[in-house]
């Protein structure tokens, strides 16, 4: 099973360009589970999901830019809101469903949390937020948390989701001696954006539970980390690539 993560920019720089390269990948790749950040146009993510070749998507009522998709049934979904930022004038939110796969179920969850270096706070209570929703929702079935964190592993808030919910960060799991800086400023649409953040790896898989689908995490790593020919990358983040035996 593969799963992938992107932030995918809206519709900002040359997005038509570089949603030929996002899309090239997907096909390549071929994710089980695809969840993208920053898709909030419908009719856009509609055409993705044709062009990529996936018969299901998950596309929220909310304006969250969550979407999900797969070729696997989903049996059902959901979303909601998280508490908002005082320093933000947009809400977050999450986007969840509940897919069959190998004869065992999964709930995976899709996130984009504050992005604010100083908003450790607001993010420690989306978590939390976050991990009550998973354990009403998911209970003892396995689990997935991606998306856009907006903190690395060593964050307060990002260490505290991570032992309050029992999940395994798989990119550490797999490459403890690798950054993996998926806001990266060799990158220029990171670089060029209009606040300045350090490289950093906000960009996580978190898995949960030790049934089949994730018990055996193969490989871990980072996509879209080159710009095409034409200068063009993807996005201003990398992508996240988790497959499991």
């Amino acid at each position: 099973m593969k799963i992938l993560t992107l932030n995918v920019w809206q519709e900002r720089g040359p997005w038509q360009s570089r949603w030929e390269i996002i899309l090239e990948g997907v096909r390549q790749i071929k994710p089980d589970i695809l969840a993208f950040q920053e898709l909030f146009n419908e009719s856009w993510a509609l055409q993705v999901s044709k062009a990529a070749g996936y018969s299901s998507m998950v596309f929220p009522e909310y304006h969250s830019g969550l979407v999900l998709y797969s070729n696997s049934p989903i049996f059902r979904h959901g979303e909601g809101t998280l508490t908002s930022s005082p320093l933000e004038e947009y809400g977050r939110y999450f986007l969840w469903a509940e897919f069959e796969a190998a004869g065992e179920k999964l709930l995976f969850f899709n996130t984009h949390l504050s992005w604010k270096l100083e908003d450790g706070a607001s993010r420690k209570k989306q978590a939390g937020e976050l991990l009550k929703v998973i354990r009403d929702t998911a209970k003892e079935t396995q689990a997935v948390l991606a998306g856009d964190l907006n903190a690395p592993p060593h964050s307060e808030e990002v260490r505290w989701l991570i032992q309050e919910g029992d999940f395994t960060d798989v990119f550490h799991f797999l490459n403890p001696n690798e950054n993996g800086f998926t806001w990266d400023n060799r990158n220029p649409y990171a670089a060029g954006a209009s606040h300045d953040l350090p490289d950093r790896r906000i960009d996580q898989i978190l898995t949960r539970g030790r049934g089949k689908l994730l018990a055996n995490p193969s490989s871990c790593r980072l996509v879209y980390t080159q710009p095409r020919q034409d200068g063009v990358w993807a996005s201003d983040h990398f992508g996240v690539l988790a497959e499991f035996k």
